[in-house]
């Protein structure tokens, strides 16, 4: 039976021995297991040329050892079990360096939170055999468009249903210039955070977003407060502005249960401006802070 090369038997050894040592917390989600995204390329190769055929990277498998199995292979054989039942994973590329072939996730089948840094979406496959069982999704650095990732999944291009289980999406540090369409797949969301992105505008794409809690769309270019539907307006308890380009604060009154405001550093000017704060029965905390208002307060 074939060997892998020495360096790729290196990799496999040391990163069995860890996940043999520290393991449980991995399995149990109370860890994540983080990998540069071409340690998962070497291993992915390894997986598909040692393991299974390319026909095999759907559905959970049960690898059986066998007495002819090689210590390498039977490190692989774990290494693949292992990643197949992780249940939060964050893949990681460095800066300054070139991201040139496809980053396949197929192995792991439990995941539950998928973290990527500098992976660019064409580049990801295999997030459409996950993205239904995903409770939170984060992507930094990695993205022009929402729908890359939510719509297309990423290099699989195949169209997304509904994300069954998603309540956490955290899509900052990208760049992101409009909202679309793909936020409506998101029926069960509740904490929404596109912070330091160059959006202009949210449009309607925010309606469908029914049980909306947290929205972060700060650092970014909004000249105007977003617009939620009837039931996230009734449900929203956090919302952050800060350092956009907001010159009104209208329709704010209409989110009954917001408890958290943050309107730092926009382009507030007049008092008057400040108007549907009084109509926030609820509020707990307000930050005005870095605004043109002549003083930081309603009377």
């Amino acid at each position: 039976m074939a060997v892998a090369p020495p360096g790729q038997s290196s990799l496999v050894h040391s990163l069995a021995t860890l996940l043999r040592n520290n393991g449980d917390v991995v399995l149990d989600g109370s860890s994540t297991l983080t990998l540069p995204a071409c340690t998962l390329q070497q291993l992915t190769r390894l997986f598909e040329q040692y393991l299974l055929s390319r026909s095999q990277q759907h559905g959970f498998l049960a690898l059986p050892s066998h007495p002819a199995d090689t210590s390498s292979l039977l490190q692989l054989q774990f290494l693949f079990d292992v990643l197949q039942k992780t249940l939060s994973l964050k893949l990681i590329h460095p800066p300054g360096v070139r991201l040139e072939s496809v980053v396949k996730i197929f192995p792991f089948k439990s995941l539950k939170c998928l973290e990527l840094k500098r992976i660019p979406a064409h580049l990801l496959e295999g997030l459409r055999g996950v993205y239904s069982q995903l409770e939170v999704f984060i992507c930094s650095k990695s993205l022009h468009s929402l729908e890359e990732l939510l719509s297309l999944c990423g290099g699989d291009l195949s169209s997304a249903l509904t994300w069954l289980e998603l309540h956490t999406l955290n899509f900052s540090y990208n760049s992101i210039i409009c909202l679309d369409q793909s936020l409506s797949l998101l029926n069960i969301l509740k904490s929404l955070d596109l912070s330091h992105n160059k959006i202009q505008e949210c449009g309607e794409f925010l309606k469908p977003l029914s049980e909306l809690e947290h929205l972060n769309l700060g650092y970014n270019c909004l000249q105007r407060a977003p617009t939620l539907g009837p039931s996230a307006r009734a449900k929203l308890h956090t919302l952050i502005l800060r350092n956009n380009e907001l010159e009104t604060i209208n329709g704010v009154e209409q989110l009954s249960s917001l408890q958290h405001l943050d309107l730092a550093y926009n382009l507030l000017l007049e008092h008057a401006q400040l108007a549907p704060l009084s109509l926030l029965h609820g509020l707990t905390s307000l930050n005005l802070e870095g605004n043109p208002l002549r003083f930081y307060t309603l009377f």
